[in-house]
């Protein structure tokens, strides 16, 4: 300790001054880590590596990693306004093709929780998002709906592990002073990913590259090189991942202390400029004997506890699964994993329904604003009926017509004008005129995309202002009141008589629900230890994400049903999965298990 002996802060009690040490990270605090010979353990051990260029170059890689998941669940809402004329889309249709993506995810929750916290976490980070980009190029290139929805089907199949995988790596490179602020830090990457794609396609979509090949065989639009585009930050997180550092927490509780070192001595010169022999820790607990008996982790045990842990692994992998699992049938586990899993279905229930269907509302908008046979001040549910009664009138007519052009629709009309109602559209023989036909055109209009522009800035900065209060109201009060207002603006969507009210109530139920989501998985991560954790939030978000499934496929069939059950829907699940967040533990500084 003599090489760092001018770092060294004299104890008010008489200790020998070599028992303690200050370390400095770059965003100028200091942490006090006592340095008595005693192992130290992974919260000590992370603490004593600082903050400083290896979190920032972490947070700059965990960016395209977001943005991955963002853009394989919501490519498609931005495509189906206009590709629903090329694949010839119902409104169930594109209900499906926004569910599908989350079929993907659930089927492959467990395996990847599993494989995680078994095998390690930047292995398989830096498989599923190569994978994810391959699936998704071919994807971009399918002539049909069935194979669109296959390839999507094994997007979120690949996708689900990454981002399961991801909050826990995050977290286990950060310290307890900084955990909690890093997963709202990441709600604010979601964001951005929720401003710039809706950003790519508004400069892709509208533009007329479309050409074909094969003598018009394989014909590609604008909506597919937007597809194709949108691959490129899963190519990139994968190559940037093979760059980074196995989990240094995963490491020990596996037993690889050896391993666990050296990282937390690369962490530590990265992060002060120092000496990585500078590192004030030179032993870990072994966390495989419980956390406290044993001591590894020192220079001359690096190799046997390597190849140990290794052994270990290998030879009993798939019983220490079904030993994990069991553990999460016990108290507390079970009450909080039951808790978390229903807290998050009935976010995702609600928001991802909304999320997804947000670019056709705003197109449905514009298509009764700009029809002038629509009356221009009628309420959200008018808008909603002409758009049902004009789609079931399409799909009756397609079916029934013997037109020449798979483009060409006999399209009933008002006899005499007048605005499409919210009675049965096909059923009155007053309503229908089949003399006139018109072309299906694909709505590309910039409103939508400007709109959804809006509603990601407005959470770029509402997740900016979260990161400054999350240390000092915590994760469960953030979800609660959260939820609450989201719930609240969800139900007075259903009186909105204009597009700017439309705009700003979605704007905060969107924006609020997403931060509860975010800090119920930031509680998720404080709640399990680590042998579980990627396991649980994987669980958690197989549960949300049965959840979209649900509302994706509910939503056009409440639409046909009337205008106050999809609001009923979206509002009231949110409010009471607010009251249920009230029993789950406070999770406010707590060490990880």
């Amino acid at each position: 300790m003599k090489d760092s002996a001018q770092h060294h802060q004299q104890p008010s009690n008489g200790k020998d001054s070599a028992d303690k040490v200050a370390v400095a990270g770059c965003n100028g605090t200091t942490t006090t880590i006592d340095c008595d010979g005693a192992p130290a353990d992974f919260e000590t051990a992370i603490a004593a590596t600082g903050y400083g260029k290896f979190n920032f170059l972490l947070l700059l890689v965990a960016l395209p990693c977001c943005m991955c998941t963002v853009f394989e669940t919501t490519t498609i809402s931005y495509v189906l306004p206009s590709a629903e004329c090329d694949l010839h889309l119902s409104l169930v249709d594109k209900g499906t093709l926004n569910a599908v993506t989350y079929g993907g995810m659930i089927s492959s929750a467990f395996l990847w929780g599993f494989l995680s916290d078994m095998y390690g976490r930047k292995r398989l980070l830096v498989y599923g998002f190569f994978l994810d980009g391959a699936f998704n190029v071919m994807c971009a290139v399918s002539q049909n709906v069935v194979a669109i929805m296959i390839f999507k089907f094994m997007g979120g199949f690949v996708i689900c592990g990454p981002f399961a995988v991801l909050m826990a790596y995050l977290s286990e490179f950060h310290s307890l002073q900084h955990r909690s602020r890093v997963m709202i830090l990441v709600g604010i990457f979601y964001s951005i990913a929720n401003v710039l794609l809706p950003s790519l396609a508004w400069v892709i979509i509208p533009q007329h590259w479309g050409f074909t090949l094969f003598g018009g065989k394989f014909e590609i639009h604008t909506w597919q090189i937007f597809l194709a585009v949108c691959c490129i930050p899963s190519l990139l997180s994968g190559t940037s991942v093979m760059f980074l550092p196995e989990s240094p927490k995963f490491l020990m509780a596996q037993g690889r202390n050896g391993e666990a070192m050296a990282v937390f001595k690369r962490l530590y010169a990265l992060n002060t400029g120092r000496s990585p022999h500078q590192y004030p820790i030179k032993e870990l607990v072994n966390e495989t004997l419980g956390g406290g008996g044993g001591t590894t982790g020192g220079e001359g045990t690096k190799v046997n506890a390597t190849s140990a842990g290794e052994s270990k692994t290998n030879a009993s992998g798939f019983q220490a699964g079904l030993q994990q699992i069991l553990v999460m049938f016990r108290q507390p586990h079970l009450r909080n994993s039951l808790q978390a899993y229903g807290i998050q279905f009935g976010i995702l229930f609600g928001l991802n329904t909304f999320r997804l269907w947000m670019p056709q509302l705003f197109t449905i908008i514009d298509e009764y604003e700009s029809d002038p046979d629509s009356m221009q001040d009628g309420t959200l549910c008018d808008m909603l009926a002409y758009k049902v009664n004009k789609s079931n009138a399409l799909l009756a007519s397609s079916l029934s017509s013997s037109s020449s052009s798979s483009d060409v629709f006999r399209t009933p009309v008002l006899n005499g004008g007048g605005r499409v109602g919210a009675g049965s559209f096909l059923d009155d023989p007053n309503v229908l005129d089949m003399s006139k036909i018109i072309l299906c055109e694909a709505t590309i209009e910039g409103n939508m995309y400007l709109n959804s522009l809006i509603i990601g800035s407005v959470g770029v900065c509402a997740y900016l202002v979260t990161t400054v209060l999350i240390n000092s109201i915590g994760n469960r009060n953030i979800l609660v009141y959260g939820l609450l207002t989201s719930g609240t603006t969800g139900l007075l969507l259903y009186w909105s008589r204009s597009s700017l009210a439309i705009l700003a109530l979605s704007s905060i139920y969107i924006t609020t629900a997403s931060i509860g989501s975010t800090a119920l998985v930031g509680s998720v991560v404080a709640m399990f230890p680590t042998s579980m954790r990627t396991m649980v939030v994987s669980l958690t978000m197989m549960f949300g994400r049965t959840g979209s499934i649900i509302g994706n496929l509910l939503f056009p069939y409440l639409m046909s049903l009337g205008c106050w059950p999809p609001f009923v829907m979206i509002g009231s699940i949110q409010i009471v999965v607010a009251l249920v967040s009230l029993t789950i533990p406070r999770t406010l500084k707590k060490p990880l298990q």
